[in-house]
């Protein structure tokens, strides 16, 4: 799945780099980078290929949504207050101490069980991101995986830049805080301070072109005053100026902004078009990306606050618009730097939570959605909601009000200096420099060393993922509560039940002094490291992962799931069943994840061990069984080969399939193929497949079988959707 940060000119992409230490060792990276870099590009990339049970949270409802996942304090049940970490007595109306936040986490067990899956976490804006509230979540996570490491052993992903936003801190906050955190910022977290840790910076700025901007830009963020040539950048202060063209207005406040945007559309003709939101299921306020009752006129100012997701790219987020007219549930605009209309329709917004599978993979549910035009009025936006976004055009009053980072943020949205209007002039008491963020850095900061970590520290974690894949503990115990359950219920055959126990446990603890052993042996190999280290844990990893794949599978869940298969229908056993399903399910996860197991990218387990076990715990028809292990990637040949069939049997199977429509066919047929059968396919135009070999000589008897049936079938579908009234 490493393609997709795989630099077509060079595949040491300095993506990929980062890619690889995230991906490939257990180090908590801190991933930040100058406005306009590629953080975002970087996040997105990274959840859609990474393999590791990862997910998403943000301080805030609209980062979250914005970056496709949820928000800190839902995801963990955190308290709104400020957090101590002292288990001396605080006043409970002021903050919270250890002791007074451990009850919060008295999770469900489905939340237990999603915590307790969870490798990667991966927090976005998290310069926002207050030190005690990372505390929290380490605590929350040790408390929930009963586990004494750092984050409870999950590994962290931090993204955002500490020289744009800081964290909000009410005074009073502060003051209880600065007692034990040095500053407020995330990296003071007493627990980020015990795990190793590297701060990666992504340098290529995309948003800017001119190097003179981009330097003036840099001496900024940093706050390096005596650096930053002033009477260049006050060349841009236009008092007087009164925008005739496209101008933004960056301002500090949402009051601010509203008041503008307010005077702007109510000085234009006509009453507004009206565009209420379309709200489905739990989407609460604090998460809306727009207004949801938003008001337009013709020759509104708007700005796109989404990215275009059709090929056409049309729009995208930050770009501005001016609104022509509204059609039914369509407004038409005319995008700035276009000379072509637009028409835009509403665009969905999801608001997610994460849930584990039965393969202990973290998967997202959307429980609410919220769909309104993708635009907001635009002659005014605050710093917080202009992050990430670009303008070609911008008006910005440094004032008192502006915050640290803020002079940077409003500035680096621009493209160009002449883009920008100063409604006052920035002087250096406008530009702040924090010690603190520029120590941090240096300290921790790794970009030069990201390969050497990597190679240093990949193999050991691929070694020790191997042996958490292996480990027997995770249905040990929960074999103990079914045989514990079976001997305080008055099952009908004890005799029977004795006769399933003994050898499963016998069998299973024999695993586990296997599993000691070979533990032993690569704790061994990795303390006194040789030449051919890894390579020979790699070849014994794969023969145990074989070796524990079939006694697991042969002696252990197949003799339980046929011994369930024969009880569960028994009556007043309801809650013995329970924990036999709970043991079966522990054993299914523990083969999943042999299944996936792997050293580094190479897979352990033998394929074919794989379509054996597909075979063997599907106790469904032959044509199914064959269906199942075309699905799960593999060829006819292998099918047949594995199953002692001939491929015209497979292909026999497939036609079955085939008259129902589940069939992928392009699983078993070339682009090119199912042209040439299309062109030459009507229904019932062979009345023989005879006579359909000799119309399509280049198809073997069995292929023919299954692409008119397949055909057919959709054939079908359409005439029948031709009749039905719309």
């Amino acid at each position: 799945m490493q393609h997709l940060f795989k630099n077509t000119k060079s595949r040491s992409s300095l993506s990929e780099k980062i890619y690889n230490i995230i991906e490939f060792t257990q180090r908590n990276v801190f991933l930040t980078g100058k406005a306009g870099t590629g953080k975002t590009t970087f996040l997105n990339q990274f959840i859609r290929t990474t393999i590791k049970n990862s997910m998403v949270v943000a301080p805030t409802g609209i980062a979250a949504i914005n970056a496709g996942g949820v928000t800190i304090h839902s995801m963990f049940g955190l308290p709104l207050t400020t957090f101590l970490p002292t288990t001396d007595p605080v006043d409970r109306n002021e903050a919270i101490n250890i002791p007074q936040l451990l009850p919060h986490f008295k999770y469900r067990k489905e939340k237990l069980d999603l915590l307790r899956a969870l490798e990667i976490l991966v927090i976005d804006e998290v310069s926002m991101l207050r030190a005690d509230v990372l505390d929290m979540i380490d605590l929350a996570l040790k408390t929930a995986r009963r586990s004494t490491l750092a984050f409870g052993g999950v590994q962290l992903l931090l993204i955002g830049d500490l020289y744009q936003l800081p964290p909000v801190v009410k005074p009073a906050s502060e003051k209880l805080l600065s007692a034990f955190y040095p500053s407020p910022y995330f990296f003071e977290s007493k627990a980020l301070k015990t795990t190793p840790f590297v701060t990666i910076e992504l340098t290529t700025v995309y948003r800017q072109s001119d190097p003179v901007f981009i330097s003036l830009l840099n001496s900024i963020r940093e706050g390096e005053t005596s650096r930053i040539d002033f009477p260049l950048l006050n060349t841009r202060y236009r008092p007087g100026f009164e925008p005739q063209d496209r101008y933004v207005y960056l301002v500090s406040h949402n009051y601010m902004a509203d008041t503008i945007n307010s005077r702007q559309l109510n000085e234009l003709a006509g009453t507004g078009i009206p565009c209420p939101a379309i709200i489905n299921g739990d989407f609460k306020e604090h998460l809306y990306p727009n207004d949801p009752n938003l008001l337009l006129k013709s020759n509104a100012q708007v700005m796109f606050i989404r990215n275009d997701a059709s090929e056409s790219k049309r729009y995208y987020n930050g770009r501005l618009a001016r609104v022509l007219r509204a059609e039914e549930d369509k407004i038409v605009v005319m995008p700035e730097g276009s000379e072509t209309e637009l028409t835009v329709e509403r665009e969905l917004w999801e608001n997610k939570k994460y849930y584990l599978d039965d393969k202990k993979e973290i998967q997202e549910e959307v429980i609410g959605s919220y769909e309104q035009f993708p635009f907001r009025l635009a002659w005014a936006v605050t710093i917080h909601k202009s992050q990430g976004l670009t303008f070609d055009n911008v008006i910005i009053d440094a004032g008192a009000s502006f915050t640290s980072g803020q002079v940077y943020v409003a500035l680096s949205r621009c493209r160009t200096l002449e883009g920008i209007v100063l409604k006052s002039p920035i002087r250096p008491s406008n530009i702040f420099r924090d010690e603190r963020i520029t120590d941090f850095h240096e300290a921790t900061d790794a970009s030069g060393k990201i390969e050497r970590i990597y190679e240093t520290e990949k193999h050991a974690f691929a070694a020790s993922k191997l042996l958490r894949t292996l480990n027997c503990a995770s249905f040990l115990t929960v074999m103990e509560n079914w045989m514990q359950a079976g001997r305080e219920k008055a099952l009908h055959d004890e005799e029977a039940f004795t006769r399933v126990t003994e050898p499963i446990k016998a069998h299973s603890r024999s695993l586990e002094t296997t599993f000691i052993k070979f533990e032993g042996f690569v704790q061994r190999k990795m303390r006194e490291p040789s030449s051919d280290t890894w390579d020979m844990i790699a070849e014994k990893g794969a023969g145990a992962v074989n070796y524990f794949f079939d006694q697991v599978q042969e002696q252990i869940f197949i003799p339980l799931k046929t011994y369930y298969n024969g009880t569960k229908n028994q009556k007043g056993v309801k809650s013995y069943i329970r924990t036999v399903e709970q043991f079966m399910a522990e054993l299914e996860a523990y083969l999943q994840g042999l299944k996936n197991a792997s050293f580094l990218e190479k897979k352990l387990l033998a394929a074919e061990k794989n379509i054996e076990a597909t075979i063997k715990e599907k106790a469904q028809p032959s044509h199914l069984v064959s269906y199942h292990l075309l699905e799960e990637g593999n060829t006819a040949e292998e099918i047949a080969g594995v199953r002692n069939l001939a491929v015209s049997t497979i292909y026999g199977h497939f036609a079955q399939v085939a008259q129902v429509g589940i069939l992928d066919i392009q699983r078993l047929f070339s682009e090119e193929q199912l042209q040439v059968f299309n062109k030459a396919f009507e229904p019932d135009k062979w009345p023989s497949v005879t006579a359909a070999k000799a119309a399509l000589p280049v198809f073997e008897f069995h292929e023919l079988r299954v692409l008119i049936n397949h055909f057919t079938y959709w054939a079908g579908k359409e005439k029948k959707s031709a009749k039905t009234p719309s």
